[in-house]
């Protein structure tokens, strides 16, 4: 089952490192094969090494396993690859927990694994270095939020099926989910995800602007209307200390 898992390194990470790595996720995909009753499953894990020395967390461990064609995604950071590994390996844990009670919102804040990677770019040399393009989905904010769980997402752009608007859902204030639209509107009707609505209006901004506006402040994204297309756009903060950009490639998909 090991060979299975494809394991990818990314800086100075040794051979017995990466092994253990690869031996705890195989170890996971074999225990839930036996649940899936023999269902084929594929997992990928990629291990990047911080060359900062000034990095408090330098390993960033991310998994990547498919259940059938359910995609799960787990991420962590930790001192060393060891920690990462079993850390990597629990989180996994809570995606599949989370996937299999879809009812049941992720408890808030998640407490016992860490994910701040903690490289920092100084303000002023931060750079939009990934540009992402996706068709959004068109569902509730209560399937948005679970897919937020199980790919270990700070957020999830789509589009809400109960109104149409790009929106955003992410984590944070005291259930843990908050739903933000392009116009603000009333709530979804009974949603089964304990979520606070963002009454404010979004910022209509150019992709230049949003990274001015998330040089000021230290929230690790920054959602707003592009000025060019008028759809909703997420700029993030990356592991790495610079910018990512998600856009809507125009269309939208249904759930």
């Amino acid at each position: 089952m090991s060979d299975s898992v494809a394991v990818q390194s990314v800086g100075e990470i040794v051979d017995s490192a990466r092994e253990y790595a690869r031996r705890q996720i195989a170890a996971f995909v074999r225990r839930l094969q036996t649940r899936q009753q023999g269902q084929p499953l594929s997992a990928r894990v990629k291990l990047t090494a911080s060359t900062r020395s000034s990095t408090r967390l330098p390993v960033l461990a991310q998994a990547n396993l498919y259940i059938g064609e359910q995609p799960v995604r787990a991420q962590v950071a930790a001192a060393f690859v060891h920690e990462a590994s079993q850390a990597l390996r629990a989180r996994l844990g809570e995606q599949i927990a989370r996937l299999t009670n879809p009812d049941r919102p992720r408890p808030w804040p998640t407490g016992g694994v860490e994910l701040e990677f903690g490289c920092t770019v100084p303000v002023g040399q931060r750079k939009i270095v990934r540009r992402k393009s996706y068709r959004l989905t068109w569902c509730t904010p209560d399937h948005a939020a679970l897919t937020m769980d199980v790919m270990d997402y700070d957020c999830h752009l789509f589009v809400d099926a109960c109104t149409g608007q790009d929106s955003l859902i992410y984590r944070v204030g005291p259930t843990g989910y908050r739903l933000s639209r392009l116009v603000p509107l009333p709530p979804p009707p009974a949603p089964v995800t304990p979520l606070t609505i963002d009454p404010r209006p979004v910022p209509q901004l150019t992709a230049e602007e949003a990274v001015a506006r998330l040089d000021s402040t230290e929230l690790p994204y920054r959602f707003f209307r592009d000025a060019a297309t008028g759809r909703g756009t997420v700029l993030y903060r990356r592991y790495d200390g610079h910018y990512g950009l998600i856009t809507t490639d125009g269309t939208s998909g249904g759930q």
